[in-house]
């Protein structure tokens, strides 16, 4: 009897044991943080495009205004307001989905290495907020990768950033309406949702 409770009580601690090590850890995997602030902080914004003209925009006001490469300051043309504030937004609230690789030979591959869209955010004072490498869209089509300059992790971000940061210099510029009718005989209208 009492060699039948001994071998009941082993195959107990030996089950009890395999239980546990085979269980999954039931904590959620850590992401990596990402810089977090506010787009009202951010003065200057600069896109890198590898073999296209770099963008940089600056706030004026409540305004933007794109410098041309070589240009002073009086040269700027006004920005799409609104398209520099939703990548803003997007830039700030996003979330990491998940972490794609460490391994700086698949940087090529998922364009956040030589090839992808250098993001760089600076505040009043010209420091740098975050510099950011946006690479492909995600296979989910609904998220990007990316990759913080300094950190190893490609990172899935839940947002679709690459149509923002990949806009030409046409594409950033604000609508004016009086060029577009000089230019191409029609008028345009513009409306807001305030009328």
């Amino acid at each position: 009897m009492k060699k039948t409770a001994i071998i009941i009580l082993f195959l107990f601690m030996t089950g009890v044991f395999i239980w546990l090590v085979s269980k999954p850890d039931s904590a959620p995997q850590k992401m990596p943080e990402i810089i977090r602030f506010n787009p009202v902080d951010v003065f200057s914004l600069v896109l890198a495009n590898e073999g296209a003209e770099t963008i940089s925009l600056r706030r004026s006001g409540d305004q933007w205004k794109l410098l041309q490469e070589g240009s002073e300051d009086k040269k700027m043309v006004f920005a799409q307001a609104v398209a520099v504030q939703h990548l803003l937004d997007d830039l700030a609230n996003m979330e990491v989905v998940r972490v794609v690789t460490r391994n700086p030979e698949h940087y090529k591959k998922l364009h956040v290495g030589s090839g992808a869209t250098q993001v760089l955010l600076k505040d009043k004072g010209n420091s740098v907020i975050t510099n950011l490498f946006v690479g492909k869209q995600g296979s989910d089509l609904i998220s990007t990768y990316l990759r913080v300059d300094g950190m190893p992790e490609v990172l899935a971000v839940n947002r679709v950033l690459l149509w923002q940061v990949r806009r030409s210099y046409q594409g950033w510029e604000a609508i004016d309406s009086a060029k577009v009718k000089e230019n191409t005989g029609n008028t345009v209208e513009v409306y807001s949702q305030a009328q």
